[in-house]
């Protein structure tokens, strides 16, 4: 459960990281740089000391395009729209049911009863804290059609990342029956060979089929060379970002998940994950001004009573 837990914190602070990224330099450039520097960091280990492309390989690379070229993407369109703390929300809520019903009737992967009942625990307590931003993104300042376009790239995110972490899951325990032992670093490599491959198609797309227009310009409506910095609090260059990202998300958070997947089936790995929004909270307020409200304390609370109780039986 302690890998689960880094990965929550992982994923937490990443959407905000992200958004920062794709307000300089749009969405599907970033999510691009974030893959193509997790691919070489991740790869060198899996060639030089893991094991390569063997194992469920194939299996491995679907989950990954699923999940990071799709529902990575997803969330990265979703970030403008939405900001950190709500589109984390919907995706990270959303991912751990979808996951969970996945995994049961694609392979009988079930979780118990108590783990249901703390795992619903764990997401009440994100849903309280971020209930306020639901409000003051739906009904204040943003305009209703980006609001719909926000959501739906959050929902399409939440089946990404249900749908790729049942499938990690399923070549985790193909591999432990061919009695092949898994390779967290690797297999997360596998998937980041999926991820990037959609993501060039779609920078592909972008780059010439919608003339650089989709995904490629800032929040200003410039499309700023990858090397540009600007005066600020916080620098403002792209590449720094983009490899923060890649670092704390496709890296580390993703690692962190293969890592507890050894152990815990894919539903109670993202309940834990969904946390992720509540720990986004701090840290969009340092990037981006949103004061935690009053609720979230409590949500923050409720979440941690499960995770608590659900570690002590687990």
């Amino acid at each position: 459960m302690i890998p689960a837990l880094f990965a929550a914190f992982f994923f937490g602070v990443t959407p905000v990281i992200a958004g920062r990224g794709v307000a300089l330099i749009g969405f599907v450039r970033q999510n691009v740089l974030r893959l193509l520097f997790a691919a070489i960091v991740l790869g060198f280990w899996a060639f030089a000391f893991g094991q390569g492309l063997r194992g469920e390989a194939l299996l491995f690379a679907t989950a990954g395009a699923i999940g990071f070229g799709i529902g990575g993407m997803s969330l990265l369109a979703a970030l403008p729209s939405l900001g950190a703390p709500l589109a984390s929300l919907i995706e990270e809520t959303l991912a751990a049911a979808i996951a969970a019903i996945v995994a049961f009737y694609w392979y009988a992967d079930k979780l118990t009863t108590l783990q249901l009942e703390f795992c619903g625990v764990i997401l009440l307590g994100v849903v309280i804290g971020l209930a306020p931003y639901v409000v003051k993104t739906t009904f204040k300042d943003v305009p209703r059609k980006t609001v719909f376009f926000g959501i739906g790239m959050a929902f399409l995110a939440a089946l990404g990342q249900g749908i790729s972490l049942a499938a990690t899951r399923k070549g985790i325990l193909l591999m432990k029956a061919a009695h092949t032992p898994p390779d967290v670093i690797t297999i997360s490599f596998q998937r980041m060979v999926g991820g990037l491959l959609v993501a060039v198609v779609v920078y592909l797309a972008a780059r010439y089929v919608w003339k650089r227009k989709w995904g490629f310009s800032a929040a200003d409506g410039t499309v700023k060379a990858l090397t540009s910095s600007d005066a600020g609090k916080l620098t403002s260059r792209p590449l720094y970002w983009a490899g923060l990202n890649s670092l704390l998300g496709p890296i580390l958070a993703v690692t962190f998940t293969v890592w507890a997947q050894q152990t815990l089936s894919a539903g109670v790995v993202q309940s834990i994950a969904a946390v992720a929004p509540l720990v986004a909270v701090p840290f969009a307020f340092w990037l981006q001004g949103h004061r935690p409200p009053r609720l979230w304390y409590l949500g923050a609370a409720v979440s941690i009573a499960g995770l608590i109780v659900l570690y002590m039986n687990s």
